[in-house]
C-alpha cells in the first residue's frame, strides 16, 4: 500500500506554497529576511531575498547585498543567517509533508520510516553544509587562489585521496586543513573534519535499525543495504579507504529503484581546487514519464556512433564504455520531494550520476530530469526588468508563449535542451578521461558545453520540425542568462559553457548586438546548426585524445581577472555589457505583464 500518486500531490501542493511568495512580496518571510538583510523594502530586495526562499539562489542575495557597499565580513554573516533562516522554512515545510503523509497512511510503514529518517539525517546535514561552506569556500578556495601554483601545492602536500588501484581519484570526500602560515596542510576526511559527524552515524544506524524490522521485499531490502554502506563511507576515517567504500555506498545506491530515490554527496562544482564532493541530502519522488527512454537511447547512441566515425576515432575501450554505459542508464522522471545541506544552496534541474566512472562501468548511471518542478518553479517567477532590456519584445512574447499556453512544446524543448544535456555527459568519457584532461584544471569548463551540444547533436540528427525554433530560442535565452554567473565560482562551467555558446551565435549571425538590444535571428538555425556540429566534432577529437580540456577552451575564452571573456569581439562587447547591466537591475521586476 504505496500510494505514490498521492505523495506527489502532497509534494506538489507544498512546493506551489513557496513558489505563491512571489504573489505576495509583502508576506512573513520576506519582512523578515528583509530585516535579516537590513534592507529597507526596494522591489529588487524584495526579489533578492524570494530568490533565495523559493530558488534558494544565493547569488541575487548577494548582488543586493554588495550594492549597500557592506564588508565582505558582515555580507558573509548575513548570507549565513539567511541560510538559517531559509533551512528553517524548508525544514518546517519537510515536517508537515511527512507529518501528512504519517496522518494519512498513504505509504507502507518501511516507506514512512525511511522518509522519517532521510529528515533526521538531513537536519545535522544542514548545520554540517554551512561548515562546509566556511572552511572549503570561504576559506581554502581564497588560500589556494592566492597562490602561485595551486595544484603543485595539492600534489606536494598530498592533498588527494586515491582508488584502490593507487591512482589519484579526481575528487575528495575530504577538508583541507592549512598550517598557520598556510605553508603546508593535511586533508582529513569529512568525519574527521566536522563535530558532528557522529551524530550523524548515529542518525543513520537507527534509520537502519528501523527499516530493518520493516524490510520485506528485495527493493526495501537494497536500501538497507545502501545506508550500511552510506553510514560506512561517511565514518571512514582513511584517506586510504575512502574512495573505495563511497564507491562501494554507490553500487548499492544503484541498486536501489523504488518510487523514493536517494540523493547523497554527488557533485563537486563548488571546490576548483581538490573538488570536495558537496554535502547533498534529499529525497527525489519519481513520476510518470511522459518520455520514450528507449528513443533516447538509442537516438544519442546513433549520434554518438556518427560522431566518432566521422572523427576517425578507434578508441574501442571508451566506443564499449559509452554504450554500455547508455544501456546501464535509468532515467528517472522526479520532483525533489524534501531536500538539506548543499541542496539548500540551489537545487538541479537534472542531473547524470554517478561521477566515478569506475561505478559506471560496473552499474550505469542515473539521470533525473525535474520536469515539472522546473516547469512550475519558472512560470512562478516575475518577468524580470533585464530580459526588457536586453532582447526585443517579438523574441520575449514568443519564449513565453511557449511557457504558458505550449507547456507540451516546452516539456519536449526541456527534453532536448536538459535531459539530452545530462546523456551527453556520458559521451566520449571513460575512466581516466577527466584526470588525464583536466591538467590545467579546467576540465568542467568545457564538460558542461560538451553535454548541452551532446544533447542538441542528438536533436540534430532526429530533427522535430515544430521544435527546431524552440529549443533553438531555449539555447539562446539560456545562454544570455548564463552571464550572471560570471563571478560565481561554484557556477563557472557554466558560465564558460554559456561564452562558447554565445560565440558561435554570434559567428552564424543568430545574434547581433547594437550596444544595447540584442537582436535575435531565429532564421539563422541552419547556419547555427553547421558550425555547431563542426566544433562538437573537434571537441570529440580531443576527449578522444584525452588533451587537456584547456586547449579547446582557449579558443573560446580568455582569462579576465578571476574569470573568463570571450575572445570573439561580438560576444565579448555583449557579455560586459549584459553583466554591468545584471550587476546594476538584475533583481528588478519587469513592469510586464503575463
Amino acid at each position: 500500500m504505496n500510494d505514490y500518486k498521492k505523495l506527489l500531490q502532497y509534494s506538489d501542493e507544498n512546493q506551489k506554497i513557496i513558489n505563491d511568495l512571489y504573489k505576495n512580496q509583502d508576506n512573513d518571510y520576506v519582512k523578515k529576511a528583509l530585516e535579516i538583510c537590513g534592507f529597507k523594502g526596494s522591489e529588487s530586495e524584495k526579489i533578492a531575498v524570494l530568490r533565495r526562499i523559493v530558488d534558494l539562489k544565493t547569488d541575487p542575495l548577494l548582488t543586493e547585498l554588495k550594492k549597500k557597499n557592506y564588508s565582505e565580513d558582515k555580507i558573509l554573516k548575513i548570507r549565513d543567517e539567511m541560510y538559517d533562516f531559509v533551512s528553517l522554512i524548508h525544514e518546517n515545510s519537510h515536517r508537515n509533508l511527512i507529518l501528512k503523509a504519517v496522518d494519512n497512511k498513504i505509504l507502507n510503514e518501511f516507506n514512512l520510516a525511511l522518509i522519517s529518517g532521510v529528515h533526521k539525517i538531513g537536519l545535522i546535514l544542514n548545520k554540517i553544509q554551512k561548515q562546509w561552506q566556511h572552511i572549503v569556500i570561504d576559506k581554502n578556495s581564497k588560500i589556494f587562489a592566492s597562490m602561485s601554483n595551486p595544484f603543485e601545492f595539492i600534489e606536494k602536500n598530498e592533498l588527494y585521496q586515491k582508488t584502490p588501484r593507487g591512482e589519484i581519484c579526481d575528487r575528495t570526500y575530504g577538508v583541507v586543513f592549512f598550517n598557520e602560515n598556510n605553508t603546508s596542510a593535511v586533508l582529513k576526511t569529512y568525519y574527521e573534519a566536522f563535530l558532528d559527524m557522529p551524530k550523524l552515524i548515529d542518525e543513520f544506524e537507527n534509520l537502519i535499525q528501523a527499516l530493518s524490522l520493516l524490510a520485506i521485499s528485495s527493493d526495501e531490502k537494497a536500501y538497507i543495504e545502501y545506508f550500511k554502506k552510506l553510514k560506512i563511507a561517511f565514518a571512514c576515517t582513511d584517506n586510504n579507504d575512502v574512495i573505495k567504500v563511497w564507491r562501494d555506498a554507490e553500487m548499492a545506491w544503484m541498486d536501489t529503484k523504488s518510487h523514493l530515490q536517494i540523493g547523497h554527496p554527488l557533485e563537486y562544482y563548488e571546490d576548483f581546487y581538490t573538488h570536495a564532493v558537496t554535502l547533498e541530502w534529499d529525497i527525489r519522488l519519481k513520476e510518470e514519464t511522459i518520455y520514450d527512454e528507449k528513443e533516447i537511447k538509442k537516438s544519442v547512441k546513433n549520434s554518438f556512433d556518427s560522431v566518432y566515425k566521422n572523427i576517425g576515432s578507434n578508441n574501442q575501450i571508451m566506443h564499449s564504455m559509452v554504450n554500455s554505459n547508455i544501456d546501464k542508464t535509468q532515467l528517472y522522471i522526479s520532483t525533489p520531494m524534501i531536500y538539506y545541506g548543499a541542496d539548500l544552496e540551489g537545487l538541479f534541474s537534472a542531473q547524470v550520476v554517478p561521477n566515478d566512472e569506475f561505478v559506471s562501468v560496473n552499474s550505469g548511471k542515473k539521470i533525473f530530469a525535474f520536469v515539472d518542478h522546473v516547469y512550475e518553479s519558472i512560470k512562478a517567477k516575475p518577468f524580470m526588468k533585464i530580459n526588457d532590456e536586453i532582447f526585443e519584445k517579438e523574441f520575449l512574447d514568443y519564449t513565453r508563449d511557449i511557457l504558458f499556453n505550449k507547456k507540451e512544446i516546452w516539456r519536449q524543448v526541456y527534453g532536448v535542451s536538459t535531459i539530452g544535456h545530462e546523456f551527453g555527459h556520458i559521451l566520449f568519457i571513460d575512466e581516466d578521461s577527466e584526470t588525464l584532461m583536466n591538467k590545467s584544471g579546467v576540465f568542467k569548463f568545457i564538460e558542461e558545453y560538451k553535454a548541452t551540444t551532446g544533447g542538441l547533436i542528438s536533436f540534430f540528427d532526429n530533427e522535430i520540425e515544430e521544435l527546431k525554433l524552440p529549443v533553438f530560442a531555449e539555447l539562446i535565452k539560456r545562454s544570455v542568462g548564463l552571464i550572471s554567473w560570471m563571478e560565481n565560482d561554484p557556477v563557472k562551467a557554466y558560465y564558460c559553457e554559456s561564452l562558447i555558446h554565445l560565440t558561435l551565435l554570434f559567428e552564424s549571425k543568430a545574434l547581433k548586438f547594437d550596444g544595447k538590444k540584442l537582436k535575435v535571428n531565429l532564421e539563422k538555425y541552419s547556419d547555427f546548426k553547421d558550425i555547431c556540429i563542426k566544433n562538437y566534432e573537434n571537441l570529440a577529437k580531443i576527449y578522444d585524445e584525452k588533451e587537456d580540456a584547456n586547449k579547446f577552451l582557449s579558443k573560446f575564452c580568455a582569462p579576465h581577472k578571476s574569470s573568463y571573456l570571450p575572445i570573439c569581439k561580438d560576444a565579448k562587447e555583449f557579455v560586459i555589457y549584459y553583466f554591468d547591466l545584471y550587476k546594476q537591475i538584475g533583481n528588478e521586476v519587469s513592469q510586464t505583464k503575463e
